[in-house]
C-alpha cells in the first residue's frame, strides 16, 4: 500500500512587512481561478468542500491553540491550490504547506495533490487539519520570527489538532513487544520524524498540566521565546 505522507515543506521565507497589532487587517484564504489537471470532476467536488473546511479548521485550529486572531483570517497571504504534479519528494503527499519565496512578503501555499486524492478512501478531514495548523504556526510563528520551528513542535502540535495522535500512537506500539517499548523513546531535539512521539509531548502537556499551558506555550512561541523557554513559562517547571 502506498504510504501518504504528510509533510510541511519550507521553501524560503521572508517576513511579513510589519509586526503584528491588534486591529491589522487579516487575509482570508484565496483558492486558484483554474485548474487543467486530469480530475477536473473532482477538483469541482473538493473545491466547494475544501473552501468550507478552510473556514471551519480555522476556528476550531484558533480556539485549541488560543489563536483567536486567527478566527478573522491569517496575517499573511495564504493560496489553497490543487495540483496533481505534486514537488519532488512529495509524489505521495495527500496534502503539504509549503512557504514561498514573494516580492510582497511572507506567503503560504496549502496544496491538495488530486492524484492522490483519487485513490484515497479514507477521510480527508485530519489531514486538512493537520495542515492548516502548520498554516497558522508558520503564520504566528514563523512569519514573524523570522525562524523555523523544531519538527517536534510542528508535527506533534498538528497531530495533536488534527485527532490523528492516537492511531499514530497504536501504529508504534504494534511495531513493538512489551520488553522492546523502550526503544521507541527519543529526545525531542533528535531530528526524526516521529509523529507518535511529538504528539504525545502536547498531549502530556495538556493532560499533566492544562489547555491553558498548552496555549501559553503557542502563544510564548509567536513572542519569539524558543520552545525550551516556552515550556518552562507555560509550565513552571
Amino acid at each position: 500500500m502506498r504510504q501518504f505522507l504528510l509533510t510541511t515543506f519550507l521553501l524560503i521565507w521572508v517576513s511579513c512587512p510589519a509586526s503584528l497589532h491588534a486591529g491589522d487587517p487579516r487575509f482570508t484564504a484565496s483558492f486558484q481561478t483554474s485548474y487543467d489537471g486530469s480530475h477536473p470532476d473532482l477538483y469541482a467536488q473538493e473545491q466547494d468542500r475544501v473552501r468550507l473546511l478552510v473556514r471551519q479548521s480555522q476556528l476550531e485550529i484558533s480556539s485549541q491553540l488560543g489563536l483567536l486572531q486567527y478566527q478573522e483570517g491569517f496575517s499573511c497571504p495564504l493560496t489553497v491550490r490543487f495540483d496533481d504534479r505534486p514537488m519532488t519528494g512529495l509524489e505521495h503527499a495527500l496534502a503539504y504547506v509549503q512557504i514561498l519565496h514573494s516580492a510582497r512578503g511572507f506567503a503560504q501555499e496549502l496544496v491538495v495533490n488530486l492524484d492522490v486524492m483519487a485513490g484515497y478512501g479514507r477521510d480527508f478531514d485530519p489531514i486538512f487539519y493537520h495542515e492548516m495548523t502548520h498554516a497558522v504556526l508558520n503564520d504566528a510563528v514563523v512569519s514573524q520570527t523570522q525562524r523555523l520551528l523544531p519538527s517536534w513542535v510542528q508535527e506533534g502540535l498538528a497531530t495533536f489538532i488534527s485527532g490523528e495522535g492516537p492511531e499514530r500512537v497504536r501504529a508504534l506500539a504494534q511495531r513493538y513487544r512489551k520488553s522492546q517499548v523502550h526503544a521507541a523513546v527519543r529526545d525531542l531535539e533528535v531530528p526524526v520524524l516521529d509523529y507518535a512521539r511529538d504528539y504525545l509531548a502536547f498531549k502530556y502537556l495538556y493532560t499533566k498540566h492544562s489547555v491553558n499551558s498548552l496555549q501559553a506555550f503557542v502563544r510564548d512561541l509567536t513572542e519569539g521565546k524558543s520552545p525550551p523557554q516556552a515550556i518552562e513559562e507555560s509550565t513552571g517547571i
